[in-house]
C-alpha cells in the first residue's frame, strides 16, 4: 500500500527523531523561477524544527546546489544536511542510502512523488513554477501539520483537542 494519501500529515509522531527530506525545485523554490521562495517555506521549516524534526535538503542539481539555493533564499539554518537526488534504483526511483544513517527520512516532501519508493510517507505537493505569490501548497501542508500537533500527544496518540 502506498503512503502517498490525501492525508498530508498521516504517520507524523511529532517525534524528536523524525527527519523530513525536501525537494529544491519545484517544491520550496520555483521551478522556473529559482529567485522565487514558495509561500509558506520558512514557516513550515521553522515549525518543524520547533516541534524538534530534523530537515534535510536534496536536489537533482546536487548538495552543493541544495545549500546555494537554502543560503540564497535565507532558509539554510533549518537544514541538519544537504544531499544530492541523483541515484535510482531498478525502478527508476531515487535512493537514499547515501544518506547518513540518522538522517534517513520518515518523510519526504516533493512535487514529483512518482520518483519516489511507493513504501516511503510522502507528501506530494502541486509544482510551484516560481510566479504564483498565493500559491497554498506549503501553506496548507502547514495548516495540516498544526492541526495534528494539537490534536496529538507528544506519544502519537490522539486527544480530542
Amino acid at each position: 500500500m502506498s503512503s502517498k494519501s490525501p492525508d498530508r500529515t498521516r504517520g507524523w509522531s511529532g517525534a524528536a527523531d523524525a527527519v523530513w527530506a525536501f525537494d529544491v525545485d519545484g517544491t520550496l523554490i520555483g521551478s522556473i523561477r529559482s529567485d522565487v521562495l514558495r509561500p509558506g517555506a520558512c514557516e513550515l521549516l521553522a515549525t518543524l524544527v520547533r516541534s524538534g524534526a530534523s530537515c534535510v535538503l536534496w536536489s537533482a542539481g546536487g548538495a552543493d546546489y541544495a545549500r546555494r539555493m537554502a543560503a540564497r533564499h535565507g532558509i539554510e539554518h533549518h537544514f541538519v544536511a544537504f544531499y544530492e537526488k541523483d541515484r535510482r534504483d531498478a525502478d527508476g526511483k531515487y535512493r537514499v542510502d547515501h544518506f547518513a544513517a540518522h538522517h534517513q527520512p520518515h518523510v519526504f516532501v516533493d512535487d514529483s512523488p512518482i520518483d519516489l519508493r511507493d513504501d516511503v510517507h510522502t507528501i506530494a505537493v502541486p509544482q510551484f513554477i516560481g510566479g504564483n505569490l498565493a500559491d497554498a501548497g506549503l501553506s496548507s501542508l502547514l495548516r495540516s501539520l498544526q492541526h495534528a500537533m494539537i490534536t496529538t500527544t507528544p506519544t502519537g496518540e490522539a486527544h480530542d483537542g
